[in-house]
């Protein structure tokens, strides 16, 4: 019925771990652009339905790291003109000032959104009355604003 330790004190074998996925495929010993490589044809089979399903800041992320391999490759061959050495260098400076960009917005959005939850937070310690007059008058300066 049930599988009881052995009574003569031996230690119990556990069973053995299964491989792991990383173990299995043996992507362990990729390197940084055969793993892009590898996102990459994954996520061609892997198609975002909405672009609420798209992560914006890990793609530029990975973008960036994409550029900046292939700016690598291209200055370490002494056949690639001079002027695709420079295009590299522009492409991985616009990449970076995207996502310095990015992380400005998303840095905005949340001391907006903080700055919200303390004016609710301020609010609830108010009469309900002060806080009613206080989100008609709210609302309609929102709509006057057009927002």
């Amino acid at each position: 019925m049930f599988d009881l330790p052995p009574a003569s004190g031996d230690p119990i074998e556990k069973p053995p771990k299964p491989p792991s996925i990383v173990e299995t495929l043996g992507i362990g010993t990729l390197n940084e652009v055969e793993l892009i490589q590898l996102r990459a044809e994954i996520d061609k089979m892997l198609p975002t339905k909405a672009l609420v399903d798209l992560n914006l800041e890990r793609e530029l992320v990975l973008q960036l790291i994409t550029v900046q391999n292939l700016q690598h490759t291209t200055l370490s061959d002494e056949n690639v003109p001079a002027n695709q050495q420079a295009q590299t260098a522009n492409t991985v400076a616009a990449a970076l000032a995207t996502l310095s960009k990015l992380q400005a917005e998303v840095y905005t959005s949340e001391r907006v959104k903080r700055l919200e939850q303390i004016l609710i937070e301020s609010l609830n310690t108010l009469p309900k009355e002060a806080q009613e007059t206080f989100l008609d008058l709210y609302e309609e300066r929102l709509k006057v604003a057009g927002l």
